[in-house]
């Protein structure tokens, strides 16, 4: 019996997605993409509560989210001299910036990105000294770091700053469980709405190290998804309101495909080592 290996590409990329078989520089690249789409994201959808200064309030929270990873590299070796009072040529390198000149305005607070050839062969140097696998988890990082400081910083300047960033979340959770479903060949009526949900969900906390160890199951009407929590519970600063924020882009993604989300059990409001998220139909009311 002969077996064709000749399917369609979203099959493949939906069974590399699911069995996480994406070699972890490709993982890096996707977290690098993935922080500039959402600095651009967040600069679009602030930009009409703050005419004019979105950019450059965003620019300064990534500026003091990226000294103080520097400053933490250096605590741990792993940044010398130059580099760690001067991150931006490293974060820009790790971001990949030169591939996307538009989103060098992303370290524009730390002078931008290298510039001419002795400062490009100085930025390939201090990437070098990373190995892959740290590329990938210095960037992962900066999803829930970034929160942190936006929490932190626009609140005096965007009343009910946290309420905002959470719809932001949503819509962006929307469009990318749209996008997915489309790319890994979804199509409706689906059988198992809450199955697909949460192996659409994976794609992204894959990315971004979330829930390393993690398990699921669905009943075709509702289903869970638990794991081994964050990379950003730990930092300081970090709260369950956080969980939250992020929790309406899951929140999001769920909606598409008809699915109610609940954060059910999150560590810093229950303790413990896992968090988990719930999904159940969504119950339409109707007037009696």
């Amino acid at each position: 019996m002969s077996v064709s290996w000749r399917l369609p590409a979203a099959h493949i990329a939906r069974a590399i997605f699911r069995r996480e078989l994406l070699p972890q520089r490709v993982l890096w690249w996707m977290a690098a993409d993935g922080m500039k789409v959402w600095n651009r994201t967040l600069a679009r959808e602030l930009e009409p509560h703050l005419p004019g200064r979105a950019k450059a309030i965003l620019a300064r929270a990534n500026a003091s989210m990226f000294v103080r990873r520097a400053a933490l590299l250096r605590d741990r070796g792993r940044l010398r001299g130059e580099a760690a009072r001067d991150p931006g040529i490293l974060m820009a390198a790790l971001y990949r910036i030169e591939r996307t000149p538009r989103a060098r305005w992303i370290v524009d607070q730390l002078g931008g990105p290298a510039r001419g050839i002795g400062e490009r062969l100085h930025a390939q140097q201090l990437l070098s000294a990373f190995s892959v696998r740290e590329r990938w988890d210095e960037v992962a990082t900066h999803l829930g770091e970034l929160l942190i400081v936006l929490t932190e910083q626009l609140p005096p300047e965007l009343p009910h700053a946290r309420k905002i960033m959470g719809d932001i979340c949503f819509e962006a959770g929307v469009v990318y469980g749209r996008r997915m479903k489309e790319s890994l060949g979804f199509r409706d009526p689906i059988d198992d709405p809450p199955s697909v949900a949460l192996e659409v969900l994976r794609t992204s906390e894959w990315i971004f190290q979330v829930n390393p160890e993690h398990w699921s199951h669905s009943d075709k009407t509702s289903g869970f998804l638990e794991g081994s929590a964050c990379p950003w519970y730990t930092r300081p600063g970090w709260n369950g309101a956080h969980c939250g924020i992020f929790g309406q882009f899951q929140s999001g993604v769920s909606s598409v495909f008809g699915l109610r989300y609940h954060l059910s059990k999150t560590i810093p409001k229950n303790g413990g080592h896992t968090c988990r998220i719930d999904v159940k139909p969504i119950q339409l009311r109707t007037r009696a």
